[in-house]
């Protein structure tokens, strides 16, 4: 409450400030310039100048304090969300889209603030000062200029509606734009490579074009808007000189020229506001989208529940997943995973595998069934680092291998988990060991040896629930040897469940299931499934002659 009231105060000396200056024109108008008004008058109006200038000074700076704070929260407020969200949701919404919500939206905000958008606050106590004054010196005067004020207010509401609908078109129409940017960028050597620029380029010319056309369509109202504000701030001066010279209200000669001056400073704040809402309209687009980012419901709740310690045990009753809208890709799957198990999950592409890895990962929610680890439904569960999967091309940061693999566990003793995973021989043939600094995206290194920070970095996290989604489809077969060793040491003990595309992960696992259409068509343990006549035998086969 002290804050609010030191703003306001602050906020009524500089409009003050500012007003005393017409008050003191007057004073010396109708004293007929005697010397003896006008010293004083000067030394007052340079005083309220200064009181002016320091408390507008003063306001700025708290407020500019307040609004980089309050901004700053809302990027922290809406990364936060961004990590917490679900997963599902997650990757139904483009990267670039995120990104600019916490960049380029927030960024409006702030360069709007930065030129002059704090002086909204000293604007409208100048004008709530002029109104009053005005007033007091006649109401007959001031009357036409509320009234003029009134419906020009009116008619930029108005118009400020179909300006905000443009802007959001806009704002939408750009993080289009930034996605089609971002993925020619990071796409270049596959467009090079298949010689499919001209295409690229026609998709990046297209949402170009989509989004010069949103921002163009901005401008008609914009100007419309402008030009209503300078008629009617014309309108208002001339009428309160016709308003004087025909001695409406009494007014005198220094009166008069007073109500002017009181006229321009009361429409400084509606002419301030017709010059800037085109780029009111864009930051306050920017932060109803960073907001709308901040305030995404978490998928973590407080009431979410701990998973016991030790191997988790898997179960799925009955479980049906379709995406969206589209068909059921996911039927009735019923299956029980016991802790500590290893079970490698084979099938034909589109069979489901990867939707099962979605679904106990939380990417995806079932839309019938349900899932338990331990005995606990999984939407009631916090599963964050106790659950972990190793995708196909897993994400490295721009750093060292070391700080890689310490993001599982800032504390934990990176020197062991390569020594457990018998990964000691390939880090002595990196230049730097340990401080290899693996680039973008871990570009500086290959397939394999990113599976082998993503391996260790896992590892170190320590999980009970290990799903590897196809985590050794693309890596060459004396890379594959590594890895395989160390997932052997890091599945030890923990339940795990491979999402296998090399048929020789599935042999190293305690069981199989074969997904087909959807469905468990098979389980049992690799001897077994390969001897028998059905589908794994089949994949085994072509798996063979490949």
């Amino acid at each position: 409450m002290l804050n609010r009231t030191t703003t306001a105060l602050l906020a009524l000396l500089a409009g003050a400030g500012r007003i005393i200056a017409p008050l003191t024109v007057q004073h010396v108008v109708d004293s007929g310039f005697a010397p003896r008004t006008v010293g004083p008058a000067v030394a007052v109006g340079a005083g309220a100048v200064v009181v002016a200038g320091t408390a507008s000074m003063l306001l700025n700076r708290r407020l500019q304090d307040q609004v980089e704070t309050a901004l700053a929260r809302l990027r922290r407020d809406g990364l936060r969300r961004a990590h917490d969200m679900a997963a599902s949701r997650f990757d139904r919404t483009p990267s670039a889209d995120l990104v600019a919500r916490l960049t380029s939206d927030v960024d409006q905000v702030t360069t709007f603030l930065q030129g002059g958008g704090i002086q909204f606050v000293t604007n409208a106590a100048q004008l709530l000062i002029a109104t009053v004054i005005m007033c007091v010196y006649s109401w007959q005067l001031g009357l036409p200029v509320l009234v003029l004020a009134a419906l020009t207010l009116v008619a930029m509401l108005v118009l400020q509606r179909v300006i905000a609908r443009r802007f959001g078109v806009a704002r939408r129409d750009l993080s289009r734009m930034q996605s089609a940017v971002t993925e020619s960028v990071l796409g270049a050597p596959v467009i090079r490579s298949t010689g499919t620029g001209e295409r690229a380029r026609a998709k990046l010319d297209t949402a170009v074009d989509r989004a010069r056309d949103s921002l163009l369509r901005t401008l008609p109202p914009l100007h419309a808007n402008a030009s209503l504000g300078e008629v009617a701030i014309s309108t208002m001066t001339v009428a309160v000189l016709l308003g004087g010279a025909y001695g409406i209200g009494g007014l005198s000669a220094g009166q008069v020229v007073a109500m002017v001056f009181l006229v321009t400073f009361f429409v400084r704040p509606l002419q301030f506001l017709v010059q800037s809402l085109g780029e009111a309209q864009n930051a306050l687009t920017g932060w109803r989208r960073a907001h709308e980012l901040a305030t995404t419901p978490s998928a973590v709740r407080p009431d979410d529940l701990e998973l016991p310690p030790g191997p988790v045990e898997v179960c799925a009753d009955r479980v049906s997943a379709r995406y969206g809208d589209g068909p059921l890709v996911l039927h009735d799957v019923s299956v029980r995973i016991e802790p500590g198990e290893h079970v490698a999950i084979v099938g034909p592409t589109g069979s489901g595998k990867s939707t099962f890895a979605k679904l106990l990962t939380r990417r995806l929610e079932p839309s019938a069934g349900v899932i338990t680890l331990s005995g606990i439904p999984l939407d009631r569960l916090t599963t964050a680092g106790r659950v972990v999967i190793v995708p196909q091309d897993p994400f490295l940061f721009d750093g060292t291998i070391s700080h890689n693999v310490r993001l599982g566990a800032p504390d934990g003793d990176v020197e062991r988990v390569f020594d457990d995973l018998g990964l000691r021989g390939w880090l002595a043939t990196l230049p730097d060991g340990l401080d290899t600094r693996v680039g973008l995206r871990g570009e500086r290194l290959s397939a394999g040896e990113r599976q082998l920070v993503a391996l260790a970095r896992t590892a170190l996290a320590d999980p009970d629930l290990v799903v590897l989604d196809e985590a050794t489809s693309g890596i060459d077969p004396a890379t594959d040897m590594v890895v395989q060793r160390a997932l052997a040491v890091l599945t030890k003990g923990r339940t795990t469940i491979s999402i296998a595309h090399r048929l020789n992960a599935a042999a190293a696992a305690d069981r199989v299931l074969v997904f087909d259409n959807g469905r468990i068509v098979q389980s049992g343990e690799h001897p077994d499934l390969v001897n028998a006549p059905g589908p794994y035998a089949g994949l085994v086969s072509a798996w063979r002659q490949q």
